[in-house]
């Protein structure tokens, strides 16, 4: 039998002619405009059906919340936002996507008559945290930075709820899943073609004064270790599906190829926190997923990626080798003039303990740290470094919010792994479990790279803590309706 989407359809005449007209149009443009013209005009006709889709489809915010993230400094709609005294911003397409997708939010809640919202059991640690962030704004040192701050971080929370309400079946899961790895690939790809043609972001002076004798690859980011920890992200994912779930050729090869683009790109990166971090989520996808043995080829891979590099760039290979094993030196080599990086990071956290002891029960309060550092800073600490930023968030948070703030950031770090680890035991459909691994292992996979980085305001992170939650919430759903199910049956029966 021959359905009717088999059969040819002709086109007709009038339908022709306006084809042809569109290609002409779209010819003509593309030789008369300027390139910035064609962007506005591009950003246009594909932003208002979106746009238009959105009440309908609010799910689709989810999807530009990866794109515009992934975009970082190439997503700035304003470069300088004057906040109040001396705080500039920019205003990045993320901002514009994520305020989107809280008055969708709120829209979809109030459009569907949802009286039952999703109770999550990490609300009332992350609620106590934010309140104590608020609250130290009135002792902070520095008052517009810290409010700033308070309210970055409180729209950076509120995604977790709103990627809980909007994701609500697993095909949404797999929308949110193939965008976050797409995006992660094609960044990876960019920060490799920076690698190999040694064009960087990053100029060659500031990586010197931090330091550094080469320079890093960041692709569309404006930080190396930013643009790692998405890569990060996306192959311990990508690890988690790809040993756990039968797909079909074609698919498990375009996994498996990403799957690598993504390791290329992290290596290209040379960020340590993330190569730590990527190990210990990836073992951890594989001990969830009782598949230790998995690993073995895994560092077979990731010996040759090495290996084939440094036949082509001896020096890249050194470079490689070379950040690895400072990771194990870290204290061994403290002070040495080859290991600055390092060292100043030691001493950071030296201050940020200084801090602690002089205000040990709320800290010196939000932003607190960059303001009073000069005060703190330890003998030796290198002066000719530019950084003011303390490279571990437990310091922040003890320099800054005192013991109370360290134990309920404690709190909401347990609270959302005890879930996580519910989920995988409870969630019955196979998919959803595997998914519910990667994100456990990434929400753990961040606080190791939390040690090193302190970058408590990376987008994905938010996202992929929502994601986890959702997650639960869809598996246990579709068991209770299953388990269900099986009750009508088995009273049918009788």
């Amino acid at each position: 039998m021959q359905l009717a989407l088999d059969r040819p359809v002709p086109i007709g005449e009038k339908t022709f002619l306006i084809l042809a007209l569109v290609e002409l149009l779209i010819l003509v443009m593309a030789l008369t405009l300027s390139s910035q013209v064609l962007l506005w005009l591009l950003v246009f006709a594909v932003g208002v059906p979106i746009f238009l889709c959105l009440p309908v489809y609010p799910q689709i915010i989810l999807t530009l919340m990866i794109v515009t993230t992934a975009l970082d400094f190439g997503g700035v709609v304003i470069k300088g936002l004057r906040v109040s005294g001396s705080i500039e911003t920019p205003v990045t397409a993320f901002h514009l996507a994520g305020g989107l997708g809280i008055i969708f939010c709120a829209a979809s809640i109030l459009w569907k008559k949802r009286t039952l919202l999703p109770r999550l059991k990490v609300i009332f640690p992350l609620v106590l945290f934010l309140s104590l962030i608020g609250i130290s704004t009135l002792y902070a040192p520095e008052k517009s930075a810290a409010v700033f701050s308070f309210f970055r971080i409180l729209f950076l929370s509120l995604i977790i709820f709103v990627t809980v309400v909007l994701v609500q079946s697993k095909k949404i899961v797999t929308l949110v899943l193939v965008s976050f790895i797409g995006c992660a690939v094609v960044t990876a790809g960019a920060g490799t073609y920076q690698a190999i043609t040694a064009q960087y972001f990053l100029p060659a002076q500031f990586m010197r004064e931090i330091g550094m004798g080469f320079t890093r690859a960041t692709a569309t980011f404006t930080n190396p270790n930013a643009f790692a920890t998405f890569l990060m992200a996306a192959a311990v994912i990508s690890f988690a599906l790809l040993i756990n779930l039968k797909l079909s050729w074609p698919t498990k090869i375009m996994l498996i190829v990403a799957f690598l683009g993504l390791l290329i790109g992290l290596v290209a990166s040379f960020s340590r926190a993330n190569w730590l971090a990527t190990a210990i989520g990836l073992f951890l996808v594989a001990l969830l997923s009782k598949k230790i043995k998995a690993l073995l080829p895994l560092l077979a891979i990731i010996l040759c990626i090495v290996l084939i590099a440094g036949l082509f760039s001896s020096n890249f290979r050194d470079l490689v080798l070379g950040r690895l094993i400072s990771i194990f030196v870290i204290f061994s080599e403290f002070k040495s003039a080859a290991r600055v990086s390092s060292t100043a990071r030691i001493y950071l956290v030296e201050a940020a303990v200084s801090m602690f002891w002089d205000h040990p029960l709320l800290g010196v309060g939000a932003r607190g740290f960059p303001e009073l550092f000069d005060k703190y800073r330890p003998v030796g600490y290198p002066i000719w470094c530019p950084v003011r930023e303390s490279h571990t968030y437990l310091a922040t948070v003890l320099a800054e919010f005192g013991i109370i703030g360290f134990f309920l950031f404690l709190w909401f770090i347990i609270t959302v792994i005890k879930e996580g680890l519910a989920g995988v035991r409870s969630i019955g459909d196979h998919y959803l479990k595997i998914a519910e691994i990667g994100f456990v292992a990434v929400f753990i996979a961040y606080q190791v790279n939390m040690l090193f980085t302190a970058y408590i305001h990376d987008n994905f992170f938010w996202l992929l803590t929502g994601m986890l939650f959702a997650t639960k919430e869809i598996g246990q759903r579709l068991s209770h309706s299953d388990r269900n199910e099986d009750s009508y049956i088995v009273a049918s029966v009788s």
